[in-house]
């Protein structure tokens, strides 16, 4: 029972850290796609001419 317990707290000790580097990356990405291509600027008076 004390090597279940053992497997589960030492594969709880690597997936936690491994989830939280994989979200930062992918925030890390996004904010560097964002920087890379800003999304365009958009004005009021478009909406008026869609009508």
């Amino acid at each position: 029972m004390e090597s279940a317990t053992s497997k589960a707290i030492t594969l709880m000790a690597v997936a936690l850290p491994t989830m939280f580097a994989v979200i930062a990356v992918f925030i890390g990405a996004t904010k560097a796609l964002h920087a890379a291509f800003p999304a365009p600027v958009e004005d009021e008076d478009e909406e008026d001419d869609e009508e």
